[in-house]
């Protein structure tokens, strides 16, 4: 239960970030009013998860699946907000949020396979299949807080790759190497 409690923080603190990266190319009023109510529903969800018990795991999946449509209107909006600003973005910035939008939805896929698990998961693994979700939820946070703090991922989850063994990539303000 420490990590799920934890987890609400991070899943907080990360959505605390939405209007960064991204939404940089949209109108700020209506980005923080949506994202207050991302964070909100996510934030209701994701708590739902975390005091459910085996036996309440279909309420659970509901709660899961509500909050992730809502994840998912949010990077479309996003993304619809980057194309109608492309023209006014330099490239550096384009390729910035080119990135970052692709590493959301990487994140938001890694999520939406841990949700396939919890949904088809045995009550005796509830727990595994609450944490698996849980840290697939942290990615996806660090994914979206990644665009603010200007730093990759500190830790992969399941089946992602180690940032530690990737070769960073190059940034055009980054002096050559020697």
């Amino acid at each position: 239960m420490k990590v799920m409690k934890s987890l609400r923080v991070v899943a907080l603190a990360g959505l605390v970030a939405l209007p960064a990266g991204v939404a940089a190319a949209q109108d700020q009023d209506k980005s923080l009013t949506t994202s207050e109510e991302v964070r909100a529903k996510v934030s209701q969800a994701m708590d739902a998860i975390a005091d459910y018990s085996a036996q309440e795991r279909d309420q659970a999946v509901a709660a899961a699946r509500e909050a992730m449509t809502e994840l998912d209107a949010e990077i479309e909006r996003r993304a619809d907000a980057l194309r109608e600003g492309w023209d006014e973005m330099s490239e550096q910035a384009r390729e910035t949020a080119k990135a970052q939008l692709a590493d959301l939805r990487a994140a938001r896929n890694t999520l939406g396979e841990r949700f396939g698990a919890l949904q088809a998961g045995t009550a005796d693994a509830w727990q595994e299949l609450k944490t698996g979700f849980a840290n697939a939820y942290d990615r996806l946070n660090a994914a979206w807080s990644e665009g603010e703090v200007g730093k990759p991922a500190d830790k992969p989850i399941d089946g992602a790759t180690d940032p530690s063994t990737e070769k960073p990539s190059a940034k055009p303000d980054d002096p050559p190497a020697n």
